[in-house]
């Protein structure tokens, strides 16, 4: 009985791994060539880590030193959601999670106080992403908190107009702290959430694009 359930268990498992790896095949096609980008001779996050200790910069300069150029380096993106950070920072792209870890991996090694924070619901205003627009709204988001002293401001890469304390959405529920043991799932959830978006921004540009070609009836 008990093997007979296993069994079932990892044909499903095995059957939304399938799923999802199909689903996951558009994004992946439309990746970019090189896999890796370098912007400002910065290729890995320990490139960021190394040009950050070179700037000479401390306290909140060099917070925002390292946010700017997270920001430059790593467009947002749904492709390559499957990605590690690290991956992601080396691709120069990722969504908003991979881009707060990046960003508080470079913290942890210039020996800043940080921790990456997320809520359920957070307003965005509209943008392009990936090449389909998206009318904004309420999403889950992940961004960074950093302490100096009594001070602790909000930092998001999201957006190369963010500052500390300064950041392009509206927090509307509460603020959690990203502990390592939910990564997995909250990188799960998200993937499988960017690939729906995605998938409804390809289909309803489809649409608009068919609407445009049909022929104007008299």
């Amino acid at each position: 009985m008990v093997k007979k359930v296993i069994l079932i268990f990892a044909f499903l498992i095995g059957l939304v791994a399938v799923a999802l790896y199909n689903l996951s095949l558009p994004l992946l096609r439309r990746l970019p060539k090189p896999t890796w980008v370098s912007t400002g001779g910065i290729t890995t996050i320990d490139d960021a880590i190394s040009a950050c200790r070179k700037s000479g910069l401390q306290g909140w300069d060099l917070v925002e030193y390292a946010r700017h150029l997270v920001s430059r380096k790593m467009v947002y993106s749904r492709l390559n959601t499957w990605d590690s950070y690290s991956r992601a920072f080396e691709r120069g792209r990722g969504y908003c999670e991979q881009q707060a870890l990046s960003l508080n991996a470079i913290y942890q090694k210039l020996g800043i106080e940080s921790r990456v924070v997320f809520a359920m619901r957070c307003k965005f205003p509209p943008q392009i992403i990936d090449g389909f627009p998206w009318s904004g709204g309420v999403s889950g988001h992940s961004w960074v908190r950093v302490r100096i002293g009594s001070e602790e401001l909000d930092i998001c890469p999201g957006s190369t107009e963010n500052k500390p304390g300064k950041i392009n959405f509206e927090i509307l529920s509460k603020v959690h702290t990203l502990r390592p043991w939910l990564r997995p799932i909250t990188h799960f959830g998200s993937s499988v959430e960017n690939i729906r978006r995605d998938t409804l921004a390809r289909h309803s540009s489809f649409i608009s694009v068919n609407k445009k070609l049909q022929p104007v009836l008299v």
